[in-house]
């Protein structure tokens, strides 16, 4: 059976399934049928024993006849007369003792109806009630209905005892099967093509795909969807999750039971719930997760006649690619930086150079001694009020980079941070894009161009204050300029803009701080990092 059904297509499997369980319920039906009709015949037959039975029981002719002993054998005319006119295979009339007054066979007339001194449980002349049944006696098996018979005074005086022959019950029963047997057909067609129209409609839903098919092209997707190292992400119109594989559980932190659950259950509300969503449209959508880079792409699952089903959402991790470029962007301003630094040594040694060949030999000397105190000088101040090294070499190549642009970089704090600085990954980068945009900012200004970048120390948590001669930001702008993305400025390496402060309020955020934007001549940015300054720190003297 296994082999025959491996060689059959799906819809000839669902159809010989369904009619083989049609079959066998409908024949299962079938015995119930005839096993139930069966006892309503006997049931049936019995009551029309019983009713005969009462009947001749009440007649008063009857009655008369019992209490007077039936000298003349009238009962037995009466009942020959009973049983002809109803049908009934025999009318039996007893006394109160049991003697038979009638009986289809008369010698059987004037006997009693049991030997058996012990009373019977089914005889109403005992008993007083009537009774029903199936019971074999001398004229075989019959269906049976006693009715006791009450004189004067309402005493039990004997009983009438009807029967049909259970032959003539199954012959009933024989006449009726082929009835059911036609219903049982009928249902049994109306099933068959049911189950034809059924699996025709499954095919239709599977595309004329067999089971094989199906489970293959099950077993691939689950390959690829846990293979690519995309998130993939399925939502259905009511943003319910459906799928989800590997790489997307590991990005979104999801549950183990996410299947099904609404996504703003799952995930905080903010912009990568707004992009997932809708929200927020658009193509190649820049997200930061914590320490990722993500680019997600929202596509919507459509089907003929069904309209929209749903989306998938795709999540491209770009932490790395987008940090080498980021890299490559630190690179170039690094060279900037130096081509500033060689640019500006280059103009100091043609004007040295210069003052030599005029024979200005003091005058090459102070300049020589000046340029070379002022350097020195700033960089000894960074060192002694910041200490750290790698903040004082941020803040000189950014000063060399200001400078290169015709803008001036001043660096302020009263305070000495002997115990340098913690995690000062965090502080580098905070610092690294707000001077920049700082430095952006005050080169479009048309008067003075100026940075300014203030450290204040309160306990262990550090303020970090950059401000500038720009245009400031707009008021409606304040919140949009931290969202993933946004940007006015173009990369020269190709990174996608926008991440810079978008990672500097991820930061804030991680660390309990805060960053709020005002607006002086310029723009003002005020950072607060707490426990980022380090265990000794003291006022400059």
């Amino acid at each position: 059976m296994r082999r025959f059904m491996g060689r059959r297509s799906l819809s000839a499997r669902i159809l010989a399934i369904q009619t083989a369980v049609l079959v066998l319920t409908l024949t299962a039906g079938f015995v119930l049928a005839v096993w139930y009709q069966e006892g309503q015949l006997d049931h049936q037959y019995e009551q029309r024993a019983l009713s005969v039975a009462e009947t001749v029981a009440s007649t008063s002719s009857v009655v008369n006849a019992v209490v007077a002993g039936d000298p003349h054998g009238v009962v037995q005319v009466m009942a020959k007369n009973a049983w002809r006119a109803t049908g009934v295979s025999f009318v039996v009339v007893t006394n109160a003792q049991g003697i038979r007054y009638s009986h289809p066979n008369p010698a059987l007339i004037g006997k009693p109806v049991y030997s058996d001194p012990e009373p019977s449980s089914s005889e109403p002349y005992r008993t007083g009630r009537p009774w029903v049944g199936l019971q074999a006696g001398t004229l075989g098996p019959t269906a049976r209905g006693k009715a006791p018979i009450f004189g004067p005074r309402h005493r039990v005086i004997g009983e009438v005892s009807v029967g049909i022959p259970v032959a003539q019950v199954r012959d009933y029963l024989v006449s009726e099967i082929p009835s059911i047997a036609a219903y049982m057909l009928a249902a049994l067609a109306l099933g068959a093509v049911l189950s034809l129209l059924l699996t025709r409609s499954l095919k239709r839903q599977t595309l004329g795909l067999e089971l094989d098919a199906i489970a293959g092209l099950f077993q691939e997707r689950e390959a690829m969807l846990h293979g690519i190292r995309e998130g993939v992400l399925g939502l259905d119109v009511h943003y319910r999750i459906l799928l989800a594989n590997d790489e997307a559980r590991a990005m979104l932190g999801l549950p183990p039971d996410y299947l099904g659950r609404p996504l703003a259950d799952l995930l905080p509300a903010g912009r990568l719930v707004d992009v997932i969503t809708g929200r927020q449209e658009g193509a190649d959508q820049l997200i930061v997760l914590e320490q990722r880079v993500v680019i997600a792409n929202r596509i919507p699952i459509r089907a003929q006649n069904r309209g929209r089903l749903g989306w998938v959402v795709t999540l491209q991790d770009r932490t790395e690619p987008e940090g080498l470029m980021r890299e490559l962007d630190a690179v170039l301003g690094l060279t900037e930086a130096l081509r500033a630094q060689s640019h500006e040594f280059s103009n100091r040694l043609h004007t040295l150079v210069g003052l030599v060949e005029l024979g200005r030999y003091d005058e090459a000397i102070e300049f020589v001694t000046a340029v070379t105190r002022t350097r020195n000088d700033f960089a000894d101040y960074l060192l002694k009020t910041l200490v750290d090294p790698m903040v004082v070499a941020l803040l000189l190549a950014k000063t060399s980079v200001a400078l290169e642009r015709g803008v001036e970089l001043r660096v302020a704090s009263d305070q000495r941070f002997d115990g340098g600085f913690v995690e000062v990954g965090d502080l580098l980068t905070v610092l690294g894009n707000l001077i920049e945009n700082a430095i952006d900012a005050a080169a479009l200004a048309t008067g003075e161009r100026l940075v300014e970048v203030e450290f204040v120390m309160f306990g262990p948590d550090l303020l970090v204050r950059v401000s500038d001669s720009g245009l400031g930001v707009l008021e409606t702008d304040r919140e949009t300029i931290f969202v993933d993305g946004w940007s006015t400025k173009e990369s020269k390496s190709g990174a996608r803009r926008g991440l810079g402060l978008a990672l500097v309020r991820q930061i804030v955020e991680r660390r309990g701080g805060f960053i709020e934007v005002g607006r002086s001549e310029g723009a003002v940015f005020s950072v607060l990092l707490p426990g980022c300054v380090g265990a000794t720190a003291g006022v400059l003297q």
